[in-house]
């Protein structure tokens, strides 16, 4: 069976990239484009992992999506890497966000950030490091 990832991102041009990445190198794949769709999704069949953008619908969409599934005991324990451009967002510079900050962080509840623009080598790296190879 295929290891899932579901990819959350506004930006369709990213998620058809990421998309071909991933499915080239063995994984499936589901997309969602904003929080709310995200978290239907994962209602509906938990990914092994997701790729979440933090700035959608409103800047802080995705802390709140990664907030909503680790407060969900039925949801919680698959991997989450969020995606990120906030260095590019004078807003958003007021959160602390370190590679490797583990679901339980204080901050936000992710296994780990990666700045856009993403190196696919790391991205599939850190995939790799969370869940195995496909």
């Amino acid at each position: 069976m295929l290891k899932e990832v579901l990819i959350v991102d506004d930006d369709t041009d990213f998620v058809e990239t990421i998309e071909i990445v991933l499915n080239s190198n063995g994984y499936e794949t589901r997309i969602a484009f904003s929080g709310e769709e995200a978290l239907k999704k994962v209602m509906e069949k938990a990914p092994d992992i997701m790729l979440l953008d933090i700035m959608m619908k409103t800047k802080g969409d995705g802390i709140w999506v990664s907030e909503k599934i680790r407060a969900d005991k039925s949801i919680k324990d698959f991997p989450i890497i969020m995606i990120t451009a906030v260095n590019q967002d004078a807003d958003m510079l007021k959160y602390h966000f370190e590679k490797d900050v583990g679901k339980e962080s204080k901050y936000i509840p992710v296994n780990t950030f990666m700045e856009k623009p993403i190196e696919i080598e790391d991205l599939l790296a850190e995939i790799n490091k969370l869940i195995g190879a496909p």
